[in-house]
């Protein structure tokens, strides 16, 4: 058995595609904190420049007359007050030392106890509901109720881990988030196709015996060549990742990796520190890779045409937004787990409104799934022809 794994290490890597579009997807990943530096990216400081902007629109929109009576008068000054928290926390991230600054600590206070009093103001409105214009208020300039217990618990979490608000979007730990989202997001699901396309096609037709079951039963070549894929990717990945991570250590500030990051579980959004987040979507794309894999591999072996073979895995990539189009009847469809960041972060939940699409089904799904294509490609191999290009199957006696 090792040494038919070293022969087909050995035959993968002495083709020059895979040499080359492993060498690519290495370049690409180490090289990223560097091409997303080229990106226009809204500062923290600017966002709240606009938030601002509107909570000031606000007091123009709402009739005078509405601000009346001690309800009018509790809404005014809720808003009044917000609208000074948020020119206190823009002032203090235009500062760029920390939670809040130094010498001004009376003065500007906290950040963290700035968000939390905004929360709570904006949990007053909602409750308001006896105020005149509180339909515009809900319109215009409230967030939902959901979006302010998220905003009450990263500002939890903050305190929790003792950390700074992160005024650099381009801070290593921040470009880390965004490149793996982008890597299991669409840049695997690229490199699988593109590797694993035509893999079973060419050696069809220039070693017929080997994938034809002698020495190497068809099936068995089927797992290996999906699983040598599989950890040969995943290998120039991570190293890629870590390589990004590193250079932009010496080109921007740090950031850091407890730094809290969204979770959808139990129906809601928590945060947890961005090293788990990472290491759980890192967990998520190798269980769906590997299953890519298998459906690839296998696949360009039977249809024999590499276009059709990516057609098809993308088909299965985009698949889950059908049910944009067809309400969907539970929420374990593999189809939704293909998008990996919309189920970790509760964004393909709140989508499709079902909140039963949780990271944690994917291991139980993709052990079905796994199973079904065992039993599919167990099938499906026993029709496949054994004759081709004028040689045969070898017959024992």
């Amino acid at each position: 058995m090792k040494s038919i794994m070293k022969w087909n290490g050995r035959l993968l890597l002495r083709d020059w595609k895979t040499r080359l579009l492993l060498l690519g997807l290495f370049v690409f990943l180490g090289s990223f904190s560097l091409l997303y530096r080229q990106q226009n990216v809204t500062l923290p400081e600017t966002q709240l420049r606009s938030e601002y902007s509107d909570a000031h629109q606000i007091f123009r929109l709402i009739p005078d007359a509405h601000f009346d009576g001690e309800l009018g008068q509790e809404v005014q000054q809720r808003l009044g007050r917000n609208s000074s928290l948020i020119g206190l926390n823009r002032y203090i991230l235009t500062q760029r030392e920390g939670n809040t600054v130094e010498g001004l600590e009376d003065v500007v206070s906290d950040y963290l106890n700035n968000g939390r009093e905004m929360a709570e103001n904006n949990l007053y409105l909602h409750e308001a509901t006896d105020f005149e214009s509180y339909d515009l208020l809900q319109e215009i300039y409230l967030p939902s109720v959901d979006e302010v217990e998220q905003q009450l618990a990263f500002f939890d979490a903050l305190d929790e881990y003792n950390l700074d608000i992160e005024w650099n979007p381009y801070a290593s730990a921040q470009v880390h988030q965004q490149q793996l989202e982008l890597f299991v997001s669409v840049v695997l699901f690229i490199i699988i196709a593109l590797l694993a396309g035509d893999h079973f096609t060419r050696e069809q037709q220039k070693n017929y015996s080997v994938t034809q079951g002698l020495p190497v039963p068809v099936k068995w070549q089927w797992r290996t060549r999906s699983f040598m894929l599989w950890a040969i990717i995943w290998l120039v990945a991570l190293l890629g990742l870590l390589t990004s991570y590193v250079i932009s250590l010496f080109s921007e500030t740090s950031g850091s990796l407890f730094y809290p990051t969204e979770l959808y579980i139990n129906g809601a959004v928590s945060y947890i520190p961005m090293w788990q987040y990472s290491l759980l979507l890192i967990g998520m794309g190798m269980l769906v890779s590997y299953l890519f894999l298998l459906i690839v591999t296998g696949l360009s072996w039977m249809i024999r045409n590499v276009y059709l073979t990516l057609f098809i895995t993308g088909g299965l990539v985009l698949f889950y937004s059908i049910w944009q189009f067809i309400s969907p009847l539970t929420g374990w469809q593999p189809s939704f787990y293909t998008n990996l960041v919309g189920v970790a972060t509760g964004e393909t939940a709140s989508r499709f409104g079902m909140p039963g699409i949780v990271f944690w089904r994917l291991p139980l799904i993709a052990g079905a799934v796994w199973l079904v294509l065992e039993g599919i490609f167990h099938y499906v191999y026993q029709f496949i022809p054994t004759q081709t290009l004028g040689l045969k199957r070898r017959e024992s006696k």
